[in-house]
């Protein structure tokens, strides 16, 4: 199945790859892969279901979620329970995101653009469920100096199979 790309995300993402040819200042290149790696820590406690490091992955306040457009759940610990309840035991899921870009908003803020391939397994008869999308998120780095998510947008683009609720 293809979906249309969302406007508000398909626009933000715009926003990101207009400034991706400006120089980083040294401070920025240094926050780089610290940025990336949240979102690579998100993915891993998903596949993973290392549920526990995940809280930390969000902002405690100001937590928001869009799924193609449509708005999720504002608390982290509730983000947790969705991710649990979508990845769960039934299956084996892998996420690979790629081809991030950082946008810095300001010395505490960032946007990050990453291109998305799931491909999740269910263990009962080995069936698939894949998705090819982009997220385009929100982060603000604390006062502990610590990068978290704060705005998480997925925006998927085709899907394969089907995801069993």
């Amino acid at each position: 199945m293809t979906i249309d790309d969302f406007k508000d995300a398909k626009e933000l993402a715009r926003e990101v790859l207009s400034d991706c040819a400006k120089p980083y200042t040294a401070q920025q290149l240094a926050e780089i892969p610290v940025i990336m790696n949240v979102k690579n820590k998100y993915f891993w406690c998903v596949d993973h279901q290392e549920w526990d490091l995940m809280e930390d992955v969000f902002v405690e306040e100001g937590f928001s979620a869009y799924w193609n457009g449509q708005p999720g759940v504002t608390v982290r610990e509730m983000q947790v329970e969705q991710n649990k309840g979508v990845c769960n035991d039934s299956m084996v899921p892998m996420h690979m995101g790629h081809n991030m870009i950082v946008k810095f908003l300001d010395d505490t803020h960032a946007r990050l653009l990453t291109r998305l391939n799931d491909y999740h397994t269910y263990k009962d008869d080995d069936s698939n469920y894949e998705g090819f999308g982009y997220y385009v998120d929100d982060l603000e780095k604390g006062e502990d100096g610590i990068w978290r998510i704060q705005t998480l947008r997925l925006t998927y683009r085709v899907l394969l199979g089907a995801l069993r609720s």
